[in-house]
């Protein structure tokens, strides 16, 4: 299930200058210096990726943040970055280093799903960016890696229903676990008559407990036959979501 049914955002936040802005998620690690508008010359001979760290990560309700150091050696005075999940690349970016050469940098992603082991890798590249701005990425020069793994606890729901009367159903929810409370309850109601007629009313957050018309209307406002839906997801404080938890009854009268 993903992290919210409105969707997700990505945002990258990186210390020091930045030379580039990050791009899409890709397919693979390496990116060709082509696509990053940067050529490979003599100039990275002998560059090298010195030290590079992760530190001070954490993740939280889908949210990873955190950052760490990197240093290159001579003749490289940059960096280039970057950051992958479970092997995508998901950021970029590009730093000018200090008088030694070395530098800071800091990640935000926010759509890490729960549930599963994510493995979070950045991986540094040795630049020499030249007073006119020209930059030599060295892809081919000693790289340097490190990844930090981590998962997310998904929060649980138990979910059950009966008949409350002949035209009537009350659905009960729960929660447990994931990032705690308070627990938003989120229902969805389908609605279809036997000559394949449906009808519902998107999803909507109401309290844990709820009851349904079990009753379908159809021009001329007659009572039809058919089958109710109802499909129930509790969501953490942090936004996570439990697996969606589905009833259905016959409404026949």
């Amino acid at each position: 299930m993903n992290r919210s049914l409105m969707g997700h955002s990505l945002r990258l936040l990186l210390s020091g200058l930045m030379l580039t802005a990050c791009g899409a998620p890709m397919d693979s690690e390496e990116a060709s210096a082509e696509e990053l508008g940067v050529k490979e010359s003599a100039s990275c001979s002998g560059s090298s990726v010195s030290g590079l760290s992760i530190s001070g990560f954490s993740s939280y309700g889908g949210e990873l943040a955190g950052g760490g150091t990197w240093s290159v050696n001579y003749p490289a005075n940059a960096v280039h970055l970057d950051f992958l999940l479970n092997g995508a690349v998901i950021g970029q970016a590009e730093m000018l280093g200090d008088s030694n050469r070395s530098g800071t940098w800091s990640f935000n992603y926010s759509s890490a799903s729960c549930g599963v082991q994510h493995t979070f890798k950045v991986k540094a590249y040795p630049m020499t960016i030249a007073s006119n701005g020209e930059k030599f990425w060295c892809p081919g020069s000693g790289t340097q890696e490190r990844t930090w793994n981590f998962s997310e606890s998904c929060p649980t729901s138990t979910f059950s229903c009966s008949r409350s009367s002949p035209t009537q159903v009350t659905c009960t929810g729960s929660a447990s676990g994931g990032s705690g409370g308070p627990y938003a309850a989120l229902w969805f109601e389908n609605e279809k008559h036997d000559s394949g007629l449906t009808s519902n009313y998107g999803w909507y957050q109401a309290p844990m407990s709820k009851s349904f018309n079990c009753q379908m209307a159809i021009p001329p406002f007659i009572r039809a036959n058919g089958t109710l839906t109802i499909s129930f997801v509790a969501r953490d404080a942090s936004g996570l979501e439990a697996p969606v938890q589905s009833y259905t009854t016959s409404c026949r009268f």
